[in-house]
């Protein structure tokens, strides 16, 4: 909370410092999800496979129409699933639902007033929706984090002055849950879950 906190003031600080001339757009912005969850240090006992998933939500963007610099966010509900497997068995496909808030700076160049690019990076808040029990054949392994960090980085085309598509790669900088040794609770694992989003807006 303290992080997302002070993010939010860096937020309002730059919109307080914004000039009138900056453009303020905001729209709706939807997508698709590829996730795979990575279990740190467990000398491969527990294995994931890509999940496709979605996501969906209001998208609010400010930009500065000389040097192309500005801020984006968006409030999305996302699903994203995820299968686990081990010795040739493998768990039933977990959903995985979220609240997501991506905040990104980002830098617009425009080619013409009908085609240009952008790149954008920064942080981004999930809270975890569902229950956070693992199972695995029939035993409890680990837990999910109700809340998790995560950093973006992406880039894309702005079309037409109110589409945009785009590609974006989620970087988990804590981790996401916990995976326990079937055979020797004792030893617990970290998870990551990484994922590559392909994402359309559309701003009026």
């Amino acid at each position: 909370m303290k992080r997302i906190g002070i993010v939010l003031a860096c937020l309002a600080a730059w919109l307080w410092a914004t000039p009138a001339s900056a453009q303020f757009k905001w729209g709706l912005e939807a997508g698709v999800n590829m996730s795979k969850v990575r279990v740190s240090g467990d000398g491969g006992l527990f294995d994931s496979s890509n999940r496709t998933g979605w996501f969906v939500g209001p998208k609010a963007q400010v930009v500065m129409p000389v040097i192309g610099l500005g801020i984006d966010a968006s409030i999305l509900y996302s699903q994203k699933y995820m299968k686990l497997e081990s010795d040739g068995e493998s768990s039933p496909n977990k959903s995985l639902p979220y609240l997501e808030i991506p905040i990104n700076l980002r830098y617009n160049y425009g080619f013409s007033s009908l085609v240009g690019i952008y790149l954008a990076t920064g942080p981004q808040y999930n809270w975890y929706l569902g229950g956070r029990g693992l199972t695995f054949d029939g035993y409890n392994i680990g837990h999910l984090e109700r809340s998790t960090f995560s950093w973006n980085v992406g880039a894309g085309v702005n079309l037409l002055g109110h589409l945009q598509l785009g590609l974006t790669y989620n970087i988990a900088m804590g981790e996401t849950g916990q995976i326990r040794d079937v055979d020797d609770a004792a030893h617990a694992f970290d998870m990551k879950n990484n994922t590559w989003q392909v994402r359309l807006a559309y701003l009026f």
